[in-house]
């Protein structure tokens, strides 16, 4: 009877301690941010985009001229296939795919070379991106920010894609076009 006595109070005092207790719960807010948006929209962005496409630019020119010189070569070669020794025609044949070779190196080169000067451009903005996703969630307290192309569902309303894009404009300047 004692011990039932002892549970009894025991379970009163728990009852009464849950019940009269004034629990704190946190408001969770959740955001979210369109990376992809962000590193089109913001100036920093729109300026790297440039830069890769004044360098393509720059690279393609090279490549197509010669690509338009090695066509022509092609073409006489051709025309030529009736009048030249079988021995002139390999060797102009051999000289134009081992310009052929070249032309798809250099293409090679220059794609890697833009894919290099991409990498280095994301590599500088991407943590200043998310050195203003970082102060707007702890500014606003939020809980959690996310991609938005990673979540199966989330509400439009907690997209903050444009704020992050206006925070990036006002804190983070670009590097000058070459």
């Amino acid at each position: 009877m004692k011990n039932v006595t002892i549970i009894i109070c025991g379970l009163f005092l728990a009852l009464s301690f849950i019940l009269h207790s004034s629990p704190v719960i946190a408001e969770e807010k959740y955001g979210v941010v369109d990376m992809q948006e962000i590193l089109l929209k913001c100036n920093a962005g729109k300026n790297n985009v440039e830069i890769l496409k004044k360098m393509e630019n720059d690279k393609s020119k090279p490549i197509m001229e010669k690509d338009a010189k090695l066509r022509k070569l092609k073409d006489d070669l051709d025309k030529q296939k009736t009048v030249l020794t079988q021995d002139a025609f390999r060797e102009k044949e051999m000289v134009i795919q081992r310009e052929m070779r070249d032309l798809q190196t250099m293409a090679k080169d220059a794609a890697d070379e833009m894919k290099l000067k991409e990498r280095e451009m994301l590599d500088k903005l991407i943590p200043e991106i998310r050195k203003v996703i970082r102060t707007i969630g702890e500014k606003e307290k939020y809980t959690m920010i996310i991609d938005a192309h990673a979540p199966v569902y989330f509400r439009k309303d907690t997209n903050l894609t444009q704020k992050v894009i206006e925070e990036l404009n006002k804190t983070y300047k670009p590097e000058n076009s070459r």
